[in-house]
């Protein structure tokens, strides 16, 4: 019976870690054209998040493309009349 539990939880634990070790490669296949956009976005980005404004009204706030590193305001960002959920903490 604890053969049996010691094999499961080996086996579940196994399968956990190899899930979660997924993400390491994808830099590597990157061509460089992508590389160099990916750094000027990333500059951009560095530069204007130092300029971000954050105001009373929600709808002008502004917010940081991850895509390109520029800047706009909530209400340029968002369009449609779906509902916009807001997350002003990330843990990273």
């Amino acid at each position: 019976m604890n053969r049996s539990r010691l094999i499961t939880s080996a086996l579940s634990a196994g399968l956990f870690l190899s899930a979660c070790g997924g993400a390491g490669g994808e830099a590597s296949t990157a061509s460089p054209a992508a590389a160099a956009a990916n750094a000027d976005a990333a500059a951009q980005a560095e530069a204007n998040i130092k300029t971000l404004e954050s105001t009373g009204n929600v709808r002008t706030t502004e917010v940081l493309n991850l895509s390109d590193g520029s800047k706009s305001t909530l209400e340029q960002a968002v369009t449609g009349d779906r509902p916009v959920l807001l997350w002003y903490w990330a843990p990273h």
